[in-house]
């Protein structure tokens, strides 16, 4: 029998393949665990919500604006220089705005529970010159969550 991984990767499973498979696993079950954290349901589809992101700045920085009915519901912003993921609420909708940073543990900032304007900011030293992954949600226990893609940022 062949192992497909012999004909694909030619027997050897390289460590950025590793590496990218754990990221992806990793942001699926906090994604999954954040969902179950707001009470997403089995039928809760979530917020309509559009995101539009900036690219990765020089220090590795990157922004994330939510937007709902049109208007910018909310911005999540990863600052490189000071390792620091910002979650801010513009918007009184009912709809929490949250932003996630895949450092071991996660930084996480969270605006729900909270009357929008609202900002949360999560903060610790990271190791330098390393690639994380980033990405905004926005949602309520009633209405689900809605996730943007995931980005890459750096320390």
């Amino acid at each position: 029998m062949v192992d497909y991984r012999e004909s694909i990767l030619g027997g050897k499973l390289t460590t950025s393949f590793r590496n990218r498979a754990m990221t992806v696993l990793t942001a699926a079950a906090v994604m999954t665990g954040a969902a179950m954290t707001l009470g997403a349901g089995n039928a809760v589809a979530g917020p309509n919500a559009s995101f539009s992101v900036s690219g990765m700045a020089a220090d590795g920085s990157r922004t994330i604006t939510i937007k709902t009915g049109g208007t910018t519901a909310g911005v999540v912003k990863w600052t490189a220089n000071g390792d620091k993921l910002t979650a801010s609420d513009s918007k009184s909708d009912g709809y929490g705005v949250s932003g996630y940073v895949t450092a071991n543990p996660y930084l996480i900032a969270d605006t729900s529970g909270h009357t929008a304007p609202y900002t949360d900011t999560a903060q610790r030293d990271l190791r330098e010159n390393r690639t994380y992954t980033f990405w905004a949600c926005i949602g309520s226990n009633s209405a689900g969550l809605t996730c943007s893609e995931v980005y890459d940022v750096t320390s």
